[in-house]
């Protein structure tokens, strides 16, 4: 397992977040966000030290490949306090949460998603049907919904937070609320959108694109809402 996977499970793990690993390790919060990215190649002696003092474990597990998620016992170390001495740190129990996070399978990425219509095909449960289109991808530690599924951003609706070609992961189990990025469809038109929703005293709903020179919002009713889905993750290209 690489690095940047053990790093999200191991901070999942502890409950952490990026600022709060960031500073358990003494190093920037800017550096963190990059050693848990996909596609990192190596990590500096001194960054691996900190990081591994910060988890409680040893510098090869963090950096031998050849070892999973979660560490063995040879593998976990004392976390240290400032002064050098074993700090009041319990170690981790590898749930059964993590663990079964560990045992769901890849996300697969079901089709295209833009402005208007899509060729993604939903069943009548309002999940897509169908295989992946392209290679799955890696399910986060956070992300312990069964039915999530991955799409690809098309066009220019989206721009400029979220350019063609973008990846997103969509949680259908997720609870949506104003100011996210949802995929939705609607009763009226028939067609799936990706969009930013947010929900009016009123009652209405308003879908937004990114790209509001070339799109006008949508302003629907939640009646015309066939099914609203959190995207909880985007990767750009």
């Amino acid at each position: 397992m690489n690095v940047s996977k053990k790093l999200r499970l191991l901070r999942a793990e502890r409950a952490w977040t990026k600022s709060g690993a960031a500073r358990a390790a003494g190093i920037p919060i800017s550096s963190y966000r990059n050693y848990e990215k996909e596609g990192i190649k190596r990590l500096s002696g001194d960054v691996a030290l900190s990081l591994a003092k910060a988890y409680g474990v040893s510098v090869e597990y963090l950096l031998d490949e050849s070892k999973d998620f979660p560490p063995s016992q040879e593998d976990i170390t004392e976390v240290m306090d400032n002064g050098g001495h074993a700090a009041k740190v319990k170690t981790p129990n590898y749930t059964r949460s993590t663990k079964m996070v560990l045992s769901l399978p890849t996300i697969p990425i079901v089709g295209y998603v833009a402005a208007g219509e899509t060729d993604i095909a939903y069943g009548d449960a309002g999940l897509p049907v169908g295989g992946s289109i392209d290679e799955p991808l890696e399910r986060l530690p956070d992300v312990t919904d069964e039915q999530a599924y991955g799409l690809i951003v098309s066009g220019k609706s989206m721009l400029p937070g979220y350019p063609d070609g973008t990846k997103v992961i969509v949680c259908p189990s997720e609870k949506v609320k104003s100011g996210d990025l949802i995929i939705c469809r609607l009763r009226s038109t028939g067609k799936v959108y990706i969009k930013e929703v947010a929900f009016t005293p009123s009652g209405m709903v308003v879908l937004k694109s990114h790209n509001v020179t070339a799109y006008e919002p949508m302003v629907v009713s939640k009646e015309d809402i066939l099914f609203c889905h959190k995207v909880v993750w985007a990767k750009r290209p």
